[in-house]
């Protein structure tokens, strides 16, 4: 082999491995990219649900009010005099 084709053949791989190096780099990025995104729609989630709660619990807490203040009894009939 000749010294021009090493020089080449090792620039190349130079070539490759910065290539390697800066893939790994952003597949690095992005998994603490998509770990911080999971932790994010983890405590969404979690808010959500809460609130979805508080809600029935308000609901059941306006139909008890509402069932304990309403007339019993049903509708009133006038009769015509």
């Amino acid at each position: 082999m000749s010294d021009e084709l090493k020089i080449v053949l090792e620039d190349v791989k130079e070539k490759f491995d910065t290539v390697i190096e800066a893939f790994n780099m952003v597949n690095e990025k992005l998994d603490r990219h998509e770990q911080a995104e999971e932790e994010r729609f983890q405590r969404l989630e979690s808010e959500v649900l809460s609130i979805k709660a508080n809600v029935s619990e308000i609901r059941r807490d306006l139909n008890e009010h509402r069932d304990s203040t309403e007339p019993h009894g049903g509708k009133v009939k006038k009769e015509a005099s």
